[in-house]
């Protein structure tokens, strides 16, 4: 009877360490199915297209007002300057005010041209500078793979030089910070918007 006594608690000791052990498999199991199980391919990534239809077209209207400014200055006759002093006086007021609509045209064509060229500024990420070229090299994959326009500055880099690492070009300001935080989310690297 004393053997008898003696082989239970071994058993028991041996069923309760069999016990903790399948308690403790079905504890990581638990915690790591979720991320495991994931369908990963499937899960959405907010990422900004680079070019919106927008501002393709936003693109076509400062050609078309360049190549307007254009022709308003090939058209202008080179006419030497005459003071008001030398000017004929008996000139009518009617020519007058048609010459000042052609220039007022002309200044505010000039000036919106001019606002369009400072709007449509292509904004570039500068997500990082390295001396590591094979790092750069891993970024510039990682980014790709993710879909990002990336391009190094210079593109043929010697040794030992400094590499910059750049994102984009994106047409407006808003779209370039919305696209920091996502390289934020993905590299873990702050990036900083300068203007292309």
């Amino acid at each position: 009877m004393t053997n008898n006594q003696q082989i239970n608690p071994k058993n028991q000791n041996r069923v309760r360490n069999r016990f903790v052990g399948f308690a403790t498999l079905l504890l990581i199991i638990a915690v790591f199915a979720p991320w495991i199980i994931t369908d990963k391919s499937n899960l959405q990534t907010s990422t900004t297209p680079i070019l919106q239809s927008e501002a393709i077209n936003h693109q076509k209207v400062v050609t078309s007002t360049n190549g307007v400014d254009d022709s308003f200055t090939n058209n202008i006759p080179d006419i030497p300057y005459i003071p008001d002093s030398e000017q004929n006086p008996s000139s009518d007021d009617s020519s007058d005010s048609l010459d000042n609509a052609d220039v007022s045209t002309m200044q505010t064509n000039r000036s919106m041209s001019q606002q369009i060229q400072q709007e449509s500024k292509p904004y570039m990420i500068q997500l990082t500078a390295l001396k590591n070229r094979q790092k750069i090299e891993e970024l510039v994959a990682l980014l790709r793979l993710n879909n990002y326009s990336v391009r190094t500055v210079p593109q043929k880099p010697e040794p030992n030089q400094l590499i910059k690492l750049q994102v984009g070009p994106y047409a407006k300001k808003e779209q370039a910070e919305q696209v920091i935080i996502n390289l934020h989310n993905l590299t873990k690297l702050k990036g900083i918007i300068v203007a292309n």
